[in-house]
């Protein structure tokens, strides 16, 4: 497989003078300090999306304790340097090693004796809530960043229903043992509440998913177009976060206007249906396959247009990244992606496994060049009023009473 990365013409970056940004909801600090404990369904979520929380709560006083399976030494280190003691759980096999490592969370809750818990995700969160009302923990709040694959819009057949059956009852449970739960999409926690998954009287709250730390992601210029128009998706290699669509599109595109080139990055996260490089060789004359990348940001900022065909697994991380350095974004109108874009301002909202809508938007935006600047500063303004990660944090300590 061939690597792209230096083919992406390099750009001059011109950040916003000194942006007036609005000022941040901080709680009061709390009269008395708390133990904490973080509990994530991988080293990879931890790190990647519950950081700025840790270093939050750390920073307010609070003794933090972090809990993922399979924490590599470096992942123990960065835990440490942002102040939280780190706890390194094995694999997750069978049932079995479910119950297990209930009982052995269960243990530890009880030597660490948390105050309040947080489980970064429902959908793997039943080991974790079971382990806390074990353990008795006064306060547990459970995050739901998406309903998985069970839930997506379009899934059918009698798989997806049986497996949706199972899955609402996991969530009932969750939910019901939880103290209070958080929303990373408005949209999944009124699914939530139509669906009756989620109790009439829970403590429920909806956020801009883990957020985007917009004084260090500040808007970028975008590059010229005397190269033509660039095009990014960046996301794991997952069929679930429509690769081939993109794929798909791609190819049409490329033989309609020739001046629009089109690259792919591997960003890190779960690929429940993997998609093999094998298959995107078919498609390199038209997608340049820059390889896995551990952050996009810099990707996104020497691109024009963000793309995220997602099937509606969650929102991936690139989206935020898009709005947080000001690029037009095209995606699927899912619950965890719908928020993203304001139809015909930043950027176009396509159906779900439709390569045909995503060559019109893609079309659209190649159509009117001129608008692209304007798309710009309206997804800026997005992430601004929604994506900010302090505003998030803040919250989120709130709902967690910290």
């Amino acid at each position: 497989m061939r690597f792209a990365s230096k083919n992406i013409p390099p750009t001059e970056f011109t950040a916003i003078e000194h942006a007036h940004y609005p000022s941040q909801p901080y709680l009061p600090l709390p009269s008395h300090r708390k133990r904490v404990a973080v509990t994530a369904s991988s080293a990879g979520a931890l790190i990647n999306f519950c950081h700025g929380l840790i270093l939050d709560m750390v920073n307010r006083g609070h003794r933090v304790f972090a809990f993922a399976p399979e924490l590599s030494n470096g992942d123990l280190r960065i835990l440490s340097h942002l102040g939280a003691e780190a706890y390194s759980l094995p694999p997750q096999l069978a049932l079995w090693d479910k119950y297990r490592r209930m009982r052995e969370l269960s243990n530890l809750f009880g030597d660490v004796a948390p105050d309040v818990l947080l489980v970064e995700s429902a959908r793997n969160g039943m080991v974790s809530v079971a382990a806390a009302k074990i353990a008795k923990i006064p306060h547990v709040v459970t995050v739901v960043p998406s309903f998985g694959p069970a839930f997506m819009e379009g899934a059918a057949g009698a798989s997806a229903w049986s497996h949706r059956q199972a899955m609402k009852t996991v969530f009932r449970t969750v939910f019901s043992w939880s103290d209070a739960v958080v929303f990373h999409s408005a949209h999944d926690m009124k699914f939530a509440d139509d669906t009756k998954l989620l109790p009439p009287s829970k403590p429920a709250v909806a956020v801009g998913g883990w957020g985007e730390d917009l004084h260090r992601h500040v808007q970028r210029a975008l590059p010229p177009l005397d190269r033509g128009a660039l095009f990014l998706m960046a996301a794991p290699l997952d069929q679930l976060q429509g690769i081939l669509d993109y794929c798909e599109a791609a190819k049409t595109m490329r033989l309609k206007a020739r001046r629009a080139r089109f690259f792919l990055a591997s960003t890190p996260g779960e690929a429940i249906a993997p998609v093999d490089t094998a298959i995107l060789k078919q498609y390199r004359e038209f997608v340049q396959y820059i390889g896995p990348v551990d952050d996009a940001g810099s990707l996104i900022s020497k691109c024009h247009v963000v793309v995220a065909p997602s099937w509606g697994n969650g929102a991936p991380r690139p989206l935020f990244q898009a709005l947080a350095l000001g690029r037009p974004v095209i995606t699927t109108d899912t619950r965890s992606c719908r928020d993203f874009v304001q139809q015909g301002l930043n950027g176009y909202k396509v159906p779900v496994r439709d390569p045909d809508a995503l060559v019109r938007a893609m079309s659209q935006i190649l159509q009117r060049p001129d608008l692209m600047p304007l798309m710009s500063e309206e997804s800026r303004r997005l992430a601004l009023r929604f994506y900010d990660m302090n505003a998030v944090n803040a919250l989120v300590l709130e709902t967690l009473s910290l």
